[in-house]
């Protein structure tokens, strides 16, 4: 393990495995803690096909998938029925993706008040028009003062075209008060008293193992959402931001605060399962299906560009503990993390003699490669706007004179970039 990373990417499978069992977690999700049915519930049949050539967008194939096995946990102290994946609608303002999503049987849906500057909110009420009781909604505001936050509450409740939100959840904490003030507490008390909110907790993308265990302590907030993972790290895919933890000690945290009755909503489930270079082998359903394996998460925010990835992940649902080829998938993925994945760490900025953004390049060629559809036409924008700053130059080169801290191969990265955004 090197000074820079927190787990050993080559055994993190069997090192988070044994961290389930150590915490007397067990590693099936195959037992979820509700119902099951090999069927899903009918949507709207609103959906209708997308143009041709939006990869973002595009239409199911022709062929229908197998049906995906819905599986349903609980969640919060009101025991609200979660498919253990829920769809994370914060990425899209494409409302055909929501409505298949729904078609297939997922009936959690993520997004919050910041999203779009509310707009996101606005689409999914627009979606779920006509059938509010088949959908769970989870939604967040920032932290504020009280009259800030209940304002933002009914924004929130106009927007999705609602009289209550399932489960409403501080947006991004990461301060000991997001969670304990006075202000917070009398918010979600009165939302809740008032029947405007069904359940509630806080999201936070740092800072999180304290923060859990100070929820697990004080035992009332009922839902928190965090980043999980097996890669036990993440690159936010719009700001570029780079995150990592110790997957041992939130192993422990989480137990700590299911133990108080507290359940979890998994995000960034996905950052560390795209398609493994030259492969085009996808681990996203094994990436969720390793997050199933805690009992703790009772479903998932997951981001789905398309279709495709919306059946793919469906399909993670009740399929019960990681198989064989599960276990190669992931296995593999992470022996190749190290020598593939940006940090983002900015050590090499600046140091190139022909002027190469070589983390700039680096980071969309991740967002082409990993995301695809939307995210893939806008890097090739951003890397047009780069100018003499792309990776051009790199074709003339014969080996490339900066070393990156992490050991990349930043000359065949690089070129392979341009090669794909230029």
């Amino acid at each position: 393990m090197t000074e820079h990373e927190k787990i050993d990417r080559k055994t993190f499978l069997g090192g988070c495995g044994k961290a389930f069992l150590g915490l007397g977690l067990g590693v099936s999700c195959g037992k979820s803690s509700s119902r099951e049915e090999k069927v899903a519930p009918s949507g709207s049949g609103n959906s209708s096909p997308a143009p041709a050539g939006t990869a973002d967008s595009a239409a199911p194939a022709d062929t229908a998938p197998a049906r995906p096995k819905i599986a349903y946990r609980t969640l919060g102290r009101d025991g609200i029925e979660v498919t253990e994946v829920g769809f994370g609608a914060s990425r899209t303002m494409n409302p055909r993706l929501v409505d298949y999503a729904l078609e297939l049987g997922i009936n959690f849906l993520d997004t919050g008040r910041s999203y779009a500057n509310g707009q996101n909110e606005v689409m999914v009420g627009k979606v779920i028009k006509g059938r509010r009781q088949q959908v769970v909604i989870n939604s967040k505001v920032r932290f504020a003062s009280l009259e800030k936050m209940q304002k933002d509450l009914e924004s929130s409740l106009s927007a999705l075209g609602t009289d209550y939100i399932d489960s409403m959840l501080i947006h991004g904490a990461s301060k000991p008060e997001h969670l304990d003030s006075p202000e917070v507490r009398e918010f979600f008390s009165r939302a809740r008293e008032q029947g405007k909110v069904r359940t509630f907790g806080f999201s936070s993308h740092s800072n999180f193992i304290e923060l859990l265990e100070l929820a697990a302590r004080d035992k009332f907030h009922e839902v928190i959402m965090v980043p999980y993972n097996f890669m036990g790290s993440y690159e936010h895919m719009l700001g570029g931001s780079y995150n990592e933890w110790d997957s041992q000690a939130l192993a422990r945290a989480i137990e700590s605060c299911g133990k108080a009755g507290i359940d979890f909503i998994a995000m960034k489930g996905c950052s560390g399962g795209f398609k493994k270079e030259g492969t085009g082998v996808q681990t996203y359903r094994a990436a969720l299906k390793w997050i199933l394996q805690n009992p703790y998460m009772k479903t998932t925010a997951t981001a789905m560009g398309n279709f495709q990835e919306i059946e793919e992940d469906a399909n993670a649902m009740g399929a019960g503990a990681l198989n064989t080829e599960d276990k190669r998938l992931l296995e593999a993925y992470a022996a190749s993390y190290s020598a593939w994945y940006c940090r983002m760490c900015g050590q090499c900025s600046g140091r190139c003699p022909e002027g190469v953004d070589i983390a700039g390049v680096n980071r969309l060629h991740m967002y082409a490669v990993g995301y695809g559809g939307g995210m893939a036409r806008q890097a090739r924008r951003e890397y047009a706007a780069l100018g003499n700053a792309s990776a051009a130059a790199c074709e003339d080169c014969t080996a490339c004179r900066v070393r990156c801290a992490y050991g990349l191969p930043l000359g065949r990265k690089l070129t392979d970039a341009h090669a794909l955004l230029g």
